[in-house]
């Protein structure tokens, strides 16, 4: 699920969930300030109307008189009055009426008077749901707390004490109010409520929409240019114009996808050195890779292309140009699959080093195994050329293995990755002697005796270097074993 999904989500549930407790409350609410100012009235209506009460009445009412008997007649008039003088839209009185405690059972109330002469008998037992709550409060004003529904309608009922002179309890008087009516206008409330709960969930609906989309813009940006740079395309950027964490989040993501162009740069220009299995393990490596400059021992491979100026006077420098594109190309890649390094093209010859950048523990055995397949591939182009009437060309290769300091050296204008140190000018030597002794490969003791379990050598003894004073011992590989 998308997060401007899931955001929208979790906004418009938060919405209705707000919504709904507030519809809730201000339903409750409602009700019970309906319900309140509607008690609030009734008992004012019965305390009015127990004042109105002659007391000295309900002696003879509670011995039991006849409904056309003149205390009832009186009791009953007055309470006709109070009703039909609180029968009005807001509240409408339907009955009033009279109850007291029968003297065996004070927890039993009879009839006493009432407005209206049916459905009660005088003096009959009073058996609705709220007997027992106005028997215990006697003496003081009483509500039903919920409307009562019975055969009759739906009722809201409050009670006040009818007292003497003396302030003693006579009886009970007792208003029923039309609850239904109440109901109807609170069932209205609660439908405006719905319909407004309807129209916030709409309005919700489109701000959690607008916000969402709006919150997910930036998301959706900064997803995106990731993707792109994640394909390789280092040049996508985030644009962004807001200053928030969004806005710096793009700005460090172009900052990595510059980084990022640097170290494709560094990769592309660098594979040109070394092979691409030295390159993946240099990137993958968690050590870092020091090229500023560093001793370490490397084997030196020095290769070069014999009478190679003569051969340049006889051809047109175009072919010159494009046969040596071939030659290098083939050399090039023998040198990689043997985990070697590219130094530098010097004319029509090549440096190369062995066990830089990364250590390599058989850098003699690699060294001298791809100066046999340059050999090979040298001559597999002499018979290719010479079916294209091009000339035919040899090489001498010479291979030292010393010490040597292998980085990037040059200046803060121009740098390259290269060795340098004694070891370099002995190869370069043992390639220049290759001519002398008339062998394609020349190498020194130190990288004889490093592969020499390898191959099979032929031991061509101590000889001065051009250039040097001092005798080395030399080897050629023997083309005989």
């Amino acid at each position: 699920m998308k997060y401007r999904t899931k955001l929208y989500l979790s906004l418009m549930a938060i919405s209705v969930a707000s919504i709904t407790l507030g519809l809730v409350i201000f339903s409750s609410e409602s009700e019970k300030l309906v319900y309140d100012l509607l008690g609030s009235r009734s008992e004012s209506i019965v305390a009015t109307a127990s004042t109105l009460l002659e007391p000295e009445l309900f002696g003879p009412i509670k011995q039991g008189v006849a409904l056309d008997a003149p205390a009832y007649i009186k009791a009953r008039d007055v309470l006709r009055t109070v009703a039909n003088a609180n029968r009005r839209d807001d509240i409408y009185v339907v009955d009033m009426y009279t109850l007291y405690p029968d003297p065996k059972d004070p927890m039993t109330l009879r009839w006493g008077v009432a407005a209206q002469d049916e459905p009660f008998v005088p003096g009959q037992v009073y058996d609705d749901s709220d007997a027992r709550l106005i028997a215990t409060n006697l003496n003081r004003y009483v509500m039903d707390p919920f409307p009562v529904a019975d055969q009759w309608g739906v009722w809201l009922s409050a009670y006040a004490p009818i007292k003497d002179r003396e302030g003693k309890y006579v009886a009970t008087l007792g208003v029923d109010l039309n609850a239904a009516d109440i109901n109807r206008r609170l069932l209205e409330v609660f439908k405006f409520g719905a319909w407004g709960f309807a129209s916030a969930i709409v309005l919700a609906l489109g701000i959690a929409f607008f916000l969402s989309k709006r919150v997910t813009h930036s998301l959706d940006v900064l997803c995106t240019t990731v993707n792109e740079i994640g394909k390789g395309n280092l040049q996508a950027k985030a644009t962004l114009h807001t200053k928030d964490e969004f806005g710096n989040l793009a700005e460090l993501v172009n900052q990595m996808g510059k980084g990022l162009q640097e170290r494709d740069r560094l990769k592309t220009n660098f594979a040109r050195y070394v092979s691409q299995h030295i390159l993946e393990k240099i990137l993958r490596s968690e050590t870092p890779l020091k090229l500023e400059g560093e001793r370490r021992k490397v084997t030196l491979l020095f290769s070069d292309i014999r009478q190679f100026t003569q051969l340049a006077e006889s051809m047109p420098p175009e072919a010159v140009v494009n046969l040596l594109n071939e030659y290098f190309e083939k050399m090039i890649e023998v040198i990689f699959a043997h985990y070697g390094t590219l130094d530098k093209f010097i004319g029509d010859g090549i440096m190369a080093e062995f066990g830089a950048p990364l250590d390599d523990m058989a850098q003699e055995v690699h060294a001298v195994s791809a100066g046999i397949e340059m050999q090979k591939k040298l001559d597999e182009l002499c018979e290719k050329w010479s079916k294209e009437n091009k000339p035919r060309i040899q090489m001498g290769i010479g291979i030292h293995t010393g010490e040597a300091v292998v980085g990037n050296i040059g200046s803060e204008k121009r740098t390259e990755y290269t060795a340098i140190g004694d070891a370099v000018n002995v190869a370069a030597r043992l390639e220049q002697a290759t001519k002398i002794l008339k062998v394609p490969i020349l190498l020194s003791e130190t990288t004889y005796l490093g592969c020499k379990q390898a191959f099979k050598f032929q031991d061509l003894g101590s000889m001065a270097l051009p250039g040097r004073k001092e005798q080395i011992k030399v080897y050629t590989i023997d083309t005989n074993g």
